[in-house]
This record gives C-alpha cells, sequence and structure tokens, in this order.
C-alpha cells in the first residue's frame, strides 16, 4: 500500500477549542458521524417503525432523545438553563407515556441534532480546559463536566447500537410480511 492511499484515521482537534474540551468534542462529532451515516437514507416508513410503540423508541424518537439529552446535560445542567418541555417532550416518548412523533422525514431529525450540536459547539468555545473539572450537582450526583462530555459520547453510542438492532429488526419483519 502505497503512502498516498493510506488514510489516517484520527480525532480532529483543529478548532477553536481548548485543547481538552477539544479531544471530547471532536469525540462527540465523530460519534455523531457514525449515528448520521447509519440513519440519514432511512426512509419515513423505517424512521417510524417499533416493534412496541408503547415500549420501545423508533428510530425517530431516538434521534430525538440523543438530542434532548445533549441538550439537557449541556444547556440545562452545566449551564443552568430551564429545558423547555413542550419542545424536547416527543425525545422521551415511551418514558412520558405520551405518542411517538410519526410521519416526519429524516430531515426533520438530522436538523434538531443539528442544531444542538452547533449550539454546544459554541457553548463549549467559551470553555477552557479547567472547566472541564469543575463539579456540579446532578439529580443529587456530582459530576464533572468532563465525565458529562464523557456520558454523552457513551450515550449516544449506547443508542447507535439501539438503532442499528432496530433496523435488523425491522428487515428481519418486512422479511415475514413478504414470505
Amino acid at each position: 500500500m502505497s503512502e498516498e492511499s493510506e488514510q489516517v484515521v484520527a480525532l480532529d482537534r483543529s478548532n477553536e477549542l481548548a485543547p481538552r474540551v477539544a479531544l471530547f468534542y471532536s469525540m462527540m462529532e465523530r460519534v455523531r458521524g457514525n449515528l448520521i451515516r447509519r440513519v440519514e437514507t432511512l426512509s419515513d416508513r423505517t424512521i417510524d417503525y417499533t416493534p412496541e410503540p408503547k415500549m420501545i423508541e423508533s428510530i425517530g424518537t431516538l434521534l430525538l432523545h440523543i438530542a434532548a439529552i445533549e441538550y439537557s446535560w449541556i444547556f440545562e445542567d452545566i449551564g443552568g438553563q430551564e429545558m423547555e418541555y413542550e419542545k424536547w417532550k416527543y425525545g422521551f416518548s415511551v418514558r412520558e407515556g405520551i405518542d411517538q412523533i410519526e410521519g416526519k422525514d429524516i430531515e426533520f431529525y438530522l436538523s434538531k441534532l443539528r442544531e444542538v450540536r452547533q449550539e454546544v459547539s459554541a457553548f463549549l468555545k467559551t470553555f477552557e480546559d479547567k472547566d472541564l473539572d469543575s463539579i456540579i450537582e446532578v439529580d443529587g450526583e456530582k459530576v464533572s463536566v468532563e465525565w458529562i462530555l464523557f456520558h454523552l459520547i457513551e450515550h449516544e453510542a449506547m443508542h447507535i447500537g439501539q438503532v442499528s438492532f432496530l433496523l435488523r429488526l425491522g428487515s428481519a419483519h418486512k422479511a415475514q410480511k413478504t414470505e
């Protein structure tokens, strides 16, 4: 393999963030890219698929959930802003006992993810590396800002697995219907 054809996979820290903050942000971006590649071409029907609407989130609901959780941890818990329930309730449909959103195209969900990530990027540009060591209390537990960023990466990665499982399950469901 020639040097020209070798592709190096590395985290991109070439942005306007402090070095440690940039490392976490680049990991968040890497995970988000993995998520988007899995869902960006899905049909509305696939996005809405769930084997049990009252108990299992659809892919669309999971995408809203990922955006809502990122917003909550960054702006509610770190930033001290109150989260608008009406704006984000569909990210928690199953837990809240409300119907999941249906009939939206993938761009609807991707725009929510992009909107939150742009706000997060702007917010993190105000951080210095030492801010990652700040301790805040969340639901009676003391956590560092660094842990919150780690948790957001972990949270999204776990939901990518759930999205992948739903895609496989949906394919199996379609195959059974055609047999």
